[in-house]
Parts: structure tokens; sequence; C-alpha cells
């Protein structure tokens, strides 16, 4: 590695034209600039500056040496790049906080994607509420969140990327009252339980009109009454298959379900809202190798649940 540091002291006198300069610049003593660019002139067999007392000027030689040593250094910073990649995924860790909806669907494939490619890495994951997942962001407790993109979210010291604009769905079992109806509307709705999942600590009556919201549009609904309160998304979906409760979601979280026939989506008359998740990071955090390759891994699957989406069928009249 001698030569690229005499590349670097070559680079730094041209940039500079005077001996003092560039070694400022560098943090060396004048005599090692001087020292240093000699051998690199014996080690090539020609003049690279022609000295003068103004400074120096680089040869034709230099010239070359200079264009090309630019593209040498760049080569080994992105050498070095790589390297500390492998290394950081081999023996590195990564910690996540999600709100519920990603959690359960893209974040949880992408983790999947990540350790097949690198089995050695540490991987921590937690659901919790989307605000606070930007808490555990700006509080350096996790490397990186992945949460519905709020208000909570408009926080300068945060670096927020939009993944997905996702519709919010209806279901509820099959043969049940509501899929006689060709288009149920709201009231309709609130005849029957929503089986919400509300995470511990979170206010049931605040899920409650976050689940009334989300149908319609509005945040003036009235609430879902009455409540079936449970703390996780597959407990909601199994309730909603035996019983008259109606469950919310996103239509990757609901497909297993609709493919089995567990659950029929309903078609609501009432404007179609769409949930919008992102990842998110510290400004001024310096990503780590980890989370750079999770980050990629969340992009493409949340592409691949976006061209999903148009697939999706609601239910009618049975």
């Amino acid at each position: 590695m001698n030569e690229l540091r005499l590349i670097r002291l070559a680079i730094a006198l041209g940039k500079h034209g005077n001996f003092a300069r560039a070694a400022e610049s560098l943090h060396l003593t004048q005599p090692s600039l001087t020292r240093g660019i000699a051998e690199l002139e014996r080690e090539l067999g020609v003049p690279l500056f022609d000295r003068t007392r103004k400074g120096a000027t680089p040869t034709a030689f230099g010239r070359v040496l200079l264009e090309r040593g630019e593209a040498v250094l760049r080569s080994e910073s992105s050498l070095r790049r790589d390297i500390q990649l492998l290394a950081g995924l081999e023996s590195g860790s990564l910690a996540i906080s999600a709100g519920p909806l990603p959690s359960e669907t893209s974040v949880a494939v992408a983790i999947a994607r990540v350790l097949r490619a690198h089995p050695r890495l540490k991987i921590q994951c937690h659901t919790t509420d989307p605000e606070v997942v930007v808490q555990d962001v700006l509080g350096e407790r996790v490397d990186v969140g992945v949460a519905q993109v709020n208000e909570h979210a408009q926080e300068p010291r945060l670096v927020v990327e939009r993944l997905s604009s996702l519709r919010i769905h209806v279901g509820c079992r099959p043969g049940h009252p509501l899929t006689r109806e060709a288009k149920p509307n709201f009231a309709q709705l609130l005849d029957y339980p929503l089986a919400s999942n509300v995470l511990r600590g979170a206010s049931a009556a605040a899920a409650s009109r976050r689940d009334g919201s989300l149908v319609t549009g509005r945040t003036d609904t009235p609430e879902f009454t009455p409540q079936v309160i449970v703390n996780t998304p597959a407990v909601a979906r199994l309730i909603a298959r035996g019983s008259d409760a109606l469950v919310t979601g996103t239509a990757s979280m609901l497909a297993d379900d609709v493919a089995a026939g567990h659950i029929v989506l309903l078609d609501v008359d009432a404007p179609a809202l769409r949930t919008t998740h992102g990842v998110m990071f510290l400004r001024e955090r310096t990503l780590a190798p980890a989370v750079r390759v999770f980050i990629d891994a969340l992009r493409q699957v949340e592409a691949e649940i976006r061209s999903a989406e148009s697939s999706v069928s609601l239910g009618g009249p049975s």
C-alpha cells in the first residue's frame, strides 16, 4: 500500500501546487512530503514536478500520474468498501423497529431474504406503534425503522423514504350477512364487531377511530362497536373466520385467508383509503452494510406487493 500513499502525496501536491500547503492538508511535515515525492520519482524513474520558488508544477509525466492516480484511489476506495460490506454482513448485527402492518408483510419477507444471503447476520426486530418506531430511531435504539408515514415522521433528523401506498380492505367470513350486499356502507359495518389489533399500551378507542378512518378515508367517523381487542393481526383474522366480526388489512395481509376461502374482501361504499409507510433512519448516521442490504431487500419486496395489489378481487352478493 506504500505506492498508494505516495500517489496520495503527489495528488495533494498537484492540487495545491505548493509543498507547504500540500503537507498541511495531509497533516504531514514539509520534509516528509518532499521525501515522499522524491521516492515516487525514483521508483518511476521520471520527474513528476518542476520545482520553482513559487511552488511545484506537474510535468507531462506528473499530469498523467495525477489523472490516472485519481482513478486508482477511487478503485481502491471502492475495494475497501466492498470488503467492509462483506465483513459487516458476515459478523454484523441489525436492529429493526417496525409498525404492525409492514412487520407482518414486507419486513418479514425482507428479513428472510437477507438471512438467506447472509446467514451469520444477527437480526432483532420488534413490532410497535408507528409513533414508537420514530422514537426508537431518534433514540438510536435501533438501526432502522419501518412504519406508517404520518405527522410523527416529519422530524428533521430523519431520512424517510416512502415505500408503498396500499389500500386498506375490510374482510369477513364467507356467508357473512354483509356478503349479501353489493356495496355495504359504513353504517352497516357498525352493526358488527371489529377484530382489531391493538399493541400493548395503545388506546383501544384510538385504534377504533383509526380503523374507522382507514375504511372511510375520514377522521370524523364513529367508532366500530363493539370492539374485539387482540394484539396481533393473525389472531384478528382467526376471530373473523369463525364469527361475524370484521377485520381490516392490506391485500397482502389478507391474501392467504382469501386464497384459502376463509375470508372475503368487502367492496365497501366509502372512499378507499391508502395507508403509506416507509423506511426511516437518522440523517447524521452512516448506514451500516447490514442496514443498506436490508433496505434494498425491503424495496424489492414492496415493489412485489404493489404489483400484487392490482389482482385483488372484492366480494359481492353470495
